[in-house]
């Protein structure tokens, strides 16, 4: 576990409630009315997805009966009038749907960043409200901004060094795999699998059709010899495309473009000489 400077250990506890202590007067000299527009989600925020549905039930509750509780805030030392929010992003989020001016805020500049960053995280994984990249993210956060090691994570959430490492290795799964698992169409255990492999979203793709389970998965793993089809299903966007560029030059037109590498290669096909020639003095003019 990290160390103070006092020397005594930071723990996480119970999240951010540990943070804030005993309620703050409303006379308090860090209670204050703050501008929305004065006010920026903090750069420790793991959470970036918010439940429309939630902000919005949110917003009407503020607009019948106001904010009962302040967002916490940290000031901004390199903006004059701005503040980064240490908890309470929801409501703050939900305010400006309300169309509110001001938010009422507690002002805490005496915590460190990297208290702020631990804090945030434990509330969010407590509460089930990050979804596994953003879990993954805000632990690779702590080791890559903050110097934690995974055992210093492993302690701090309560989780082990097994599940941190392999929650960290989501981050390095393809693009098409991150928005399945972030749809939940997938589940972790039916991607993991697919971590480090460069024909992931062929994978992706017989999975889906043939709708593996987890196990399902292993297996195909281990045969491996999966090859990309010659004669692949093209995206529909890629079909369209190709449509309009044939339109337009009058030849027949071939996108092959590989969505994982975001590499592609243009084919036009010319039925005789006087195209190809054509196609030859475009490119020259």
């Amino acid at each position: 576990m990290k160390q103070k400077k006092n020397g005594r250990p930071i723990g996480l506890g119970s999240g951010l409630s540990s943070l804030l202590g005993a309620e703050v007067e409303k006379n308090s000299d860090n209670y204050k009315l703050i501008p929305l527009e004065f006010i920026k989600p903090g750069p420790w925020q793991p959470r970036k997805i918010f439940d429309k549905d939630e902000l919005e039930s949110l917003s009407n509750s503020i607009k019948k009966q106001g904010i009962i509780q302040p967002v916490i805030l940290k000031s901004n030392d390199s903006v004059k009038n701005e503040y980064f929010i240490i908890a309470g992003e929801r409501r703050w989020r939900a305010c400006q749907l309300a169309k509110t001016h001001e938010i009422p805020a507690i002002i805490r500049n005496d915590i460190s960043d990297e208290k702020i960053a631990e804090l945030s995280l434990v509330e969010n994984i407590q509460r089930s409200e990050l979804n596994p990249i953003e879990e993954a993210e805000g632990y690779q956060s702590l080791l890559s901004k903050y110097n934690y090691t995974q055992e210093d994570i492993s302690k701090a959430v309560g989780k082990s060094r097994s599940y941190i490492g392999n929650i960290i290795r989501l981050l390095s799964l393809s693009v098409k795999a991150k928005e399945l698992l972030l749809e939940k169409k997938l589940s972790i255990g039916q991607v993991r699998p697919l971590i480090g492999h460069t024909d992931a979203d062929i994978y992706l793709d017989i999975i889906l059709k043939k709708r593996l389970n987890s196990r399902d998965v292993e297996e195909l793993i281990k045969k491996g010899n999966i090859k990309s089809p010659k004669n692949k299903v093209k995206n529909i966007d890629i079909i369209n495309l190709e449509k309009e560029l044939a339109e337009i030059t009058g030849l027949g037109i071939n996108i092959d473009f590989d969505n994982l590498k975001k590499t592609g290669t243009i084919k036009l096909i010319c039925k005789n000489l006087e195209e190809f020639n054509f196609i030859i003095e475009k490119f020259k003019n």
